[in-house]
């Protein structure tokens, strides 16, 4: 059920991803996230800042690993803003961000492909909290 719930994951990342179906960029801009965060399938294991400015996505998280800003892109589902992003790192690979927005709550998921090796994630993780005061 894990896997399959995954898969399932990876499989929607992409097909935002690569089918061009996010039309917006920038609608989540001057918004930020103070988020539980845990490997898919565990408890909350740490926090992360999620910010969105200049129709650039960031983890505060991640840029000690070397992941820089990425652009994100969004659609919308009446009150739901839906995003998906890339971030990258030269010495450690990409993650590839999906989530939703609604009010001033943020959820997502992300999805860490190793650099050199992306058939698979290294590691998916959930990202779940509210708005940052």
């Amino acid at each position: 059920m894990k896997i399959k719930r995954i898969w399932m994951v990876a499989i929607i990342a992409m097909a935002l991803h690569f089918a061009g179906v996010c039309a917006f960029a920038g609608s989540l801009d001057g918004m930020s996230f103070t988020c539980d965060i845990g490997k898919m399938g565990e408890k909350s294991s740490n926090t992360d800042i999620i910010t969105f400015k200049d129709g650039k996505f960031s983890s505060s998280g991640c840029q000690k690993y070397g992941f820089g800003s990425g652009a994100y892109q969004t659609t919308t589902d009446g009150e739901k803003i839906h995003f998906v992003a890339d971030t990258f790192s030269e010495k450690t690979g990409r993650i590839t961000w999906v989530g939703t927005v609604t009010g001033d709550q943020l959820n997502a998921t992300y999805l860490w492909y190793k650099k050199g090796k992306y058939s698979e994630p290294k590691q998916i993780k959930w990202f779940k909290g509210g708005m940052k005061k």
